[in-house]
């Protein structure tokens, strides 16, 4: 067990809860997904790239930090966050939209297009690709189980241990390829996000049971894969298995040299290959 000195517990800080979504830009709409454990601010980096070119709603997914709690008795299911997603999206006027979802994010894109809300999908590191009982599986699910673990004392050390640069890199080494790219203030919300996300517990007791992931139903807008060369948590070829058979026609592009979360490591090619998708002419221009 680590020691935590009393200077340390006396000096307990109370993290900024972001606010629930963004909204900005101009354009065709566009929704953007993070994944599981993150917040919409997981996109800051992306934003100024796409809201040129799109009207972009990026909300917190339900029972993440900031965003809109599951109702008393309600399980996080993939269903029940999506039935939360589209009242949110049906507040904000939003029929269909182009959909950037980012791990679990990814995921939830392909079953908003199943659901008829999606005018394209561009999953980034999509979860859900692997088959359940496989050591894929259970390797993604190893990262969680420690980050609940490890929850009650980082909570404590993190936000002094994370303004040493070895100690971000080798916290973000799954995540990104870039580490020494990231802020002690980024990883800090980062880490604010994940710690702040109150079904870590739930939603890792469903995915055990096969429930997080079903099978897609017919999707009928363009789709296309990105995923990271140097992804760590949701490799490839591997963990995309299960995808690929889904998803045998759709488009899948390798973002050299990246990570899990690309849109830390290179912004503007995550934003170039997103565009090729929902406005083309913006890139070719």
């Amino acid at each position: 067990m680590v020691a935590v000195s009393s200077r340390v517990r006396s000096r307990r800080r109370s993290p900024v809860v972001p606010p629930p979504f963004f909204a900005g830009g101009s354009g065709e709409p566009m929704v953007l997904l993070h994944g599981f454990t993150d917040t919409w601010q997981g996109w800051t980096r992306i934003l100024p790239l796409l809201t040129p070119h799109h009207a972009v709603f990026a909300p917190t997914l339900p029972g993440h930090f900031g965003g809109e709690a599951f109702a008393t008795g309600v399980a996080p299911t993939t269903a029940a966050s999506l039935d939360l997603l589209e009242k949110q999206l049906d507040a904000q006027g939003i029929g269909q939209a182009h959909f950037v979802g980012n791990s679990l994010g990814g995921w939830a894109s392909l079953e908003m297009a199943v659901r008829g809300r999606a005018l394209s999908v561009v999953g980034v590191c999509p979860a859900g690709g692997w088959y359940p009982g496989t050591p894929e599986e259970r390797a993604t699910l190893r990262f969680f189980k420690r980050a609940l673990r490890l929850a009650p004392v980082a909570n404590l050390i993190a936000p002094y241990s994370i303004r040493i640069p070895a100690v971000r890199r080798a916290g973000l080494r799954e995540l990104v390829a870039r580490p020494r790219n990231i802020s002690a203030a980024e990883a800090l919300m980062m880490f604010d996000g994940s710690s702040g996300c109150a079904i870590l517990r739930d939603g890792i007791a469903i995915a055990e049971s096969g429930e997080f992931f079903s099978d897609l139903g017919e999707i009928d807008v363009p789709v296309r894969i990105l995923y990271g060369t140097e992804d760590r948590l949701v490799r490839w070829p591997s963990h995309y298995q299960r995808m690929k058979k889904l998803l045998p026609d759709v488009e899948y592009l390798p973002l050299e040299g990246l990570g899990h979360l690309p849109m830390w490591d290179d912004p503007q090619l995550v934003a170039r290959r997103v565009l090729e998708v929902t406005a083309p002419a913006a890139v070719t221009s």
